[in-house]
């Protein structure tokens, strides 16, 4: 029988095997009935339908493709993101609820004490406030849709209730509060927090240049003395206190994103094509929610975040657009001088007293709440006070409004100008704005204002006593770098420094640039062919050579070809990709890994760091001369190693752990939903773990930890999509896991296997294409309020 036509609950038997048994072993009594038909109700499947929904202004329609993408038809952009509320509370409801707590401080009212210090940070950091702030002051258009978007959520939740949309509510339980434009706002905040780490980059500088001394710390990372006179203060900040979580960051492979796009001339079809696939942290439902919204003003689609309005990354009639981030540093700390009450702030020869408050964060399960005392300076929210010095965060996108409207903008541009414009007044987050247009024009612009730093550049704490030191409002729009139609005929960002790269003259602004490797491997692959098709791109982001390998393998040649040995040999032998199935490719890993513990371990152990600062960009300047070669020598034996040395004992530690497995056996992606680690539930509600190709080097970039045992995967291409203008019904996109964020329906993760084999799907723009791909449609007609 064909799948379409057997009995839905045949399609999901397995998943209906695990969810019965875990309600069994969880629920009691009436409770695993009310479950049961809960869920049965939430996701049966999509098939034709009249719905009413207070608020539409007029009638409207939604086709579903087999994907479950909804294809909006509305007679207003006000009535189509309605609409588009109403689906992402009815397919994604519990990730919108514990985003919007998370923003707010609150998930410990529904999860208990494990989530209390996520709940503190977010309160510290003053999220909330902020989003209030920004809600208020939004223009009028942006407050009408986004109240539009949050009447068709309140729909949803009214229609189906909470714990019918989110079945997982019927084991927490806990209210649920009618959606707000300041719940949209929050999870902007949110999404821009997961985005940076330039604070915790700070503390780790301050940590090693306490342990390591000035000259040896800006050897490391690699400045000229001109940068280090500009960049440090002639007194080295105060070092963090050991065991300090945000001074111990873990160290990354590579994390990050890419875009690119190509004129007409260099593509088959003879207009631009354009692909993006943007990577961050693994998320159980997918992060992204495909969407078609078709008005009689505005077309668009592609990714839209379930909370919020409109498409983030996608194409409308007009224009393509991709994003990365450009890695700004939109973060200062400012070390606070105190007084001994803790309550006034030493700002040069004057005390200034602190914004103080107390609030009670609820606990589940919990008599009392757990009371948090917030303060905020001059320079912004108070968010660490441990070990004797207490630090202050400016952070751009607490200072400046919120970026949704810029977005909605986007979304209504024609033309890679108007695109880029859209932008000229958000402060943030700092992002690499890829565009094409289907006039033929191509254009790299980045996006968000850098903060005008009174002293520093951001590298380290800064002295918040300093009255010069500040903040002073942001940098203009028009000095940020962009390119359009360059003669090579394509533009591309990788999160890499485009001034190094020779992209941009500069002068530069302050970031934590990425490894220039996944940016060198577009440049080289768009070099090397001249026209360029969908099938191209899509086979270019899924690409696993290993740039970084292939830099430090050549350079270490010498060295490896007086060690003899199997493991020497099969580096030599093996062909630098990071396919699944490679041993070669684990092997790799293992070696490096190694070779940063041994090389930077010991100057690890003396900053208090949770991982060596030793990654491949720095064995690369070692081996080239950048380094001074005492770093081979390990401090902590009596010995003094060298090159040899370090390099032998590395690969055989490296073979020992290898043990002839693959590199999938050992790096792997593993969707953890948020009550996954619940025993049982886990079974039910986790999707993996599945072998996954790449790295963090590689275009396919399924970064890894680099601290720890393991190589499973911590960061992903959320997202693959590739538009050609000369057709968007040609445009394809996948997702790592599916549209829907219920465990029970086929779209939980129907789009997995695809995404791990660098497969995509169509995504269906022309009416004619709407009603070839529909497998049902909606009939929306206005309900009473």
């Amino acid at each position: 029988m064909n799948e379409q036509l057997q009995p839905w609950w045949r399609r999901n038997a397995c998943r209906w095997f695990r969810w019965v048994a875990a309600m069994l072993a969880v629920v009691v009594g009436g409770g695993v009935l009310a479950a049961w038909l809960a869920a049965r109700h939430s996701v049966r499947p999509d098939r034709d339908a009249t719905v009413e929904l207070p608020g539409l202004a007029a009638g409207a329609a939604v086709a579903f493709d087999r994907y479950g993408v909804p294809h909006i038809q509305a007679g207003s952009v006000e009535d189509a993101v309605r609409i588009q509320g109403f689906l992402h509370a009815r397919d994604r409801f519990f990730q919108m609820e514990l985003m919007r707590r998370a923003a707010r401080g609150r998930l410990a009212e529904l999860l208990g004490s494990a989530a209390l210090p996520t709940d503190i940070k977010m309160r510290r950091w003053m999220l909330a406030e902020a989003a209030e702030r920004q809600s208020a002051a939004l223009d009028g258009e942006s407050r009408r849709l986004l109240e539009a978007y949050a009447g068709g959520v309140n729909a949803a939740l009214d229609r189906y209730g909470a714990r019918g949309l989110a079945p997982e509510m019927l084991l927490l339980g806990g209210s649920v509060a009618p959606w707000r434009a300041a719940d949209t706002v929050g999870i902007g905040l949110l999404m821009e927090l997961s985005l940076t780490w330039a604070a915790g980059e700070e503390l780790e500088r301050a940590a090693i240049l306490a342990a390591l001394g000035r000259e040896k710390a800006v050897a490391l990372w690699g400045w000229s003395e001109s940068q280090a006179e500009a960049w440090l203060p002639a007194a080295p900040p105060a070092a963090p206190p050991r065991g300090d979580d945000s001074s111990a960051m873990p160290r990354f492979s590579g994390i990050g994103s890419n875009n690119w796009a190509v004129a007409g001339w260099r593509s088959l079809s003879g207009a631009p094509l354009l692909a993006n696939d943007p990577h961050v942290g693994i998320a159980n439902p997918s992060t992204w929610y495909e969407v078609h919204l078709e008005t009689p003003t505005v077309a668009l689609a592609g990714a839209s975040i379930a909370g919020a309005p409109g498409v983030l990354i996608g194409h409308n009639e007009h224009l393509a657009w991709g994003l990365t981030m450009t890695m700004q540093d939109d973060q200062d700390l400012f070390a606070l001088s105190l007084d001994e009450s803790g309550r006034r702030e030493r700002i040069g020869d004057a005390f200034r007293d602190l914004d103080v408050r107390d609030e009670v964060i609820p606990v589940r399960g919990a008599r009392e709440g757990t009371p948090v005392r917030l303060k905020a300076s001059a320079h912004g929210p108070v968010v660490r006070e441990e070990g004797g010095t207490v630090y202050a965060l400016a952070w751009t996108a607490l200072r400046g409004s919120s970026p949704l409207p810029c977005f909605l903008k986007l979304d209504r541009a024609t033309s890679v100008g108007e695109g880029a414009a859209a932008f000229a007044t958000c402060e943030a987050p700092g992002m690499n704005l890829v565009l094409a247009d289907r006039a033929g024009h191509i254009r790299w612009q980045v996006v968000g204002r850098p903060p005008r730093r009174g002293c520093g550049f951001g590298r380290v704490p800064t002295d918040g006593s300093n009255p010069a030191c500040g903040w002073s409002g942001f940098a203009p729009f028009e000095d940020n770098p962009f390119l359009e139609d360059p003669p090579t005929g394509a533009v591309a960002s990788a999160n890499h420094d485009p001034f190094a790269e020779g992209d941009f003259p500069g002068p530069p602004f302050a970031a934590e640039f990425a490894p220039p490797w996944r940016i060198r491997t577009i440049k080289r692959a768009l070099a090397g062919r001249e026209r360029w098709d969908v099938a191209g791109f899509v086979a270019l982001q899924a690409d696993v050579a290993n740039p970084q390998a292939d830099a430090l393998l050549e350079r270490l040649r010498p060295v490896l070809a007086t060690v003899d040995s199997d493991a020497a040999r099969i580096l030599e032998a093996w062909d630098r990709r990071m396919d699944a199935g490679s041993r070669g490719a684990l092997l790799w890993a293992l070696f490096l890994r190694e070779l940063g513990r041994r090389v930077g371990g010991d100057e690890a152990e003396a900053a208090g760091l949770a991982a060596s600062p030793i990654g491949g960009g720095e064995l690369l300047r070692l081996l080239t001369g950048g380094l001074d070669p005492a770093w081979w020598d390990d401090g902590r034996t009596a010995e003094v190693e060298t090159a040899r040395d370090i390099v032998a004992a590395a690969l055989a530690a490296a073979a020992r752990q290898a043990a002839g497995m693959r590199w999938g056996e050992r790096h792997r992606v593993f969707f953890r939903h948020a009550l996954g680690g619940v025993p049982i539930l886990g079974a039910a509600l986790n999707v993996g773990p599945f072998p996954a190709p790449g790295a963090g080097p590689c275009l396919n970039a399924t970064a890894y930890s680099g601290g720890g045992e393991g190589f499973d995967v911590v960061s992903l291409p959320s997202l693959r999509f590739v538009a050609d203008l000369a057709d968007w019904d040609r445009s394809v996109f996948t997702l790592p896991l599916g549209q829907s964020g219920h465990f029970l329906s086929r779209h939980a993760d129907d789009q997995t296997a695809d995404w791990l084999a660098g497969r995509v799907h169509p995504m269906p723009w022309s009416a004619a294409a709407v009603r070839a791909a529909a497998v049902a449609t909606w009939r929306l007609v206005p309900g009473r309020e």
